[in-house]
């Protein structure tokens, strides 16, 4: 809305100054439509800049995560990735539910740039049951309606501002590197083959 009276208050300002012959009132509408275009083009521009009219609406979640290993395996494993050395954003693979599969979580998204460098992802230990993601997500809402109604402009309700997300497992959980996944199950898959050969020796031997 504050477009289109943007719009009509040039029109009064144009026409004031150059077609009201009486001076006092050319004056007097003129000044009072240029103060009030001014003013309607601050606000616009604050809105842009400072998202006036807007408040930070704050939403935390938080919900139980599973082992990457699944539910056969008697080691609970998260496998992470951090992102650079110094950097608050860490990629990760867990399940969701104990009815999936592993996924990887996190990732950043190329394409959304700007949404993804105000996301941040973190992983700890601590002295905990369960395995648990928290993230705590700050998006710009409108402050009431006449807010809304006067300074929407392509809808900016939503606009993340930022997310992070902390992830915290037990103590006694394998926080792995996808290399030294690789790693373990090449030893795994190796004790593997030795007991069955062992097995199979001893087999042979009874006979």
């Amino acid at each position: 809305m504050i477009i289109y009276l943007i719009f009509l208050l040039v029109i009064v300002v144009i026409l004031s100054w150059t077609l009201i012959n009486n001076r006092t009132w050319r004056w007097l509408i003129g000044l009072t439509s240029s103060i009030a275009l001014v003013a309607a083009v601050s606000i616009m521009s604050l809105n842009f800049s400072d998202h006036y009219g807007m408040k930070k609406e704050t939403i935390v979640e938080t919900h139980q995560i599973y082992s990457a290993a699944g539910g056969q395996s008697p080691m609970q494993i998260m496998v992470a990735k951090q992102l650079g050395t110094k950097s608050k954003h860490w990629v990760m693979v867990y399940r969701d539910s104990q009815a999936v599969k592993a996924s990887t979580h996190f990732v950043p998204q190329k394409k959304h740039i700007v949404e993804t460098v105000k996301k941040q992802s973190t992983l700890k230990k601590a002295n905990v049951d369960h395995a648990t993601v928290k993230t705590t997500t700050v998006r710009w809402e409108w402050k009431n309606d006449t807010a809304k109604f006067w300074l929407n402009i392509g809808d900016q309700a939503g606009e993340l501002v930022s997310q992070k997300s902390v992830v915290t497992v037990p103590e006694n959980w394998q926080v792995l590197s996808p290399s030294q996944l690789k790693q373990l199950k090449k030893k795994m898959a190796a004790q593997q083959s030795a007991q069955k050969q062992a097995l199979m020796a001893q087999a042979s031997s009874n006979q």
